[in-house]
């Protein structure tokens, strides 16, 4: 195997090869140089040629190891630098992701706080109507403090008298409790007014109830008076009507004790028919005695299915007639 089948070219652009270029044409030059022979125009010597050429071989080989260490070299920094580029890729993939979650969260702060200053906004606004209401309300309340210092200094002098007053009266201990007094005794007054307006009005209804209650009594008395006569007349018609009601109810009573012996009659009847129906046909006597519906029932269903037996006899006997 030659030197140059270990020969190992990189792929690189031809850009980078400009130096090697340049320094393989000064090698064939040197080389071209090496087979002159510039002796006393002797014959080549063929030995000194390959010792020249084994010699220019090893130089070469050296100087194409240096080559390869040098390339073995700037490849571990191309990967070196391969590595970090990559470790730099991650970084500023992360960065751009860091960077759009920044930013989106700068978005996010950037509406939360326009939000926030909007309403910061509608709340100034809001407490500035409400300060102009109110120092509209404080102007009316000084306007209506000065007509009340107005109206103070008119009424010194009574505050003067009930001043006077409290000092004369030992009762008394401010006047406060002056215009308390005053207070509850018009309170009182005007309690007592209307107590007396509620007596009258009540008094006032009381007499018209009465008088219209004495004009109903003496329309009911009349009515009363009328109705005792009609009374008097049907009390004397009833009595006779009694008598002779009395007389009919003796009858009625006669006329129904005498229904009701035909009626125990009768029931003593169906009974000795039912008890007799019943031992007949050998039937246990279950029907109580005073239970005359169900024995006619059964009464009735006995005759039922004797005349259907009285038919059955009939129809054979005719038969055995023809």
């Amino acid at each position: 195997m030659s030197v140059f089948d270990k020969m190992d070219f990189p792929k690189k652009p031809n850009y980078e090869y400009t130096a090697e270029y340049f320094a393989s044409k000064a090698t064939d030059h040197n080389r071209d140089l090496a087979h002159c022979n510039n002796g006393d125009n002797i014959e080549r010597n063929v030995e000194i040629t390959n010792y020249l050429t084994t010699r220019k071989l090893v130089k070469t080989t050296k100087r194409l190891e240096n080559k390869r260490r040098d390339y073995d070299d700037k490849r571990k920094k191309v990967q070196e630098q391969w590595e970090d580029l990559k470790t730099k890729e991650s970084a500023l993939r992360e960065n751009f992701i860091r960077f759009n979650q920044f930013v989106k969260e700068n978005q996010e702060k950037k509406e939360r706080a326009s939000l926030k200053i909007t309403e910061q906004n509608q709340l100034k606004e809001e407490r500035q109507r409400r300060m102009e209401e109110l120092q509209q309300k404080c102007e009316e309340i000084e306007g209506t403090k000065a007509k009340m210092d107005i109206n103070i200094g008119q009424y010194r002098i009574y505050e003067l008298f009930l001043s006077q007053v409290v000092e004369n009266e030992a009762s008394m201990q401010s006047i406060n409790d002056l215009l308390k007094r005053y207070e509850a005794l018009i309170g009182a007054r005007k309690e007592l007014n209307d107590i007396q307006q509620r007596d009258m009005m009540k008094l006032e209804k009381a007499k018209s109830n009465l008088m219209k209650l004495i004009e109903e009594k003496n329309f009911v008395i009349m009515g009363l008076n009328n109705q005792i006569a009609n009374l008097q007349a049907r009390f004397e018609n009833a009595n006779i009507k009694a008598l002779e009601s009395e007389e009919l109810v003796t009858q009625i009573k006669n006329h129904a004790v005498k229904q009701l012996g035909e009626i125990d009659s009768v029931k003593s009847s169906i009974w000795n028919v039912y008890v007799h129906m019943a031992t007949s046909k050998k039937h246990p006597i279950k029907i109580k005695k005073e239970d005359v519906e169900e024995q006619m029932m059964y009464i009735n269903r006995t005759l039922t299915e004797l005349s259907k037996v009285n038919k059955l006899i009939k129809k054979k006997a005719t038969k055995g007639k023809q």
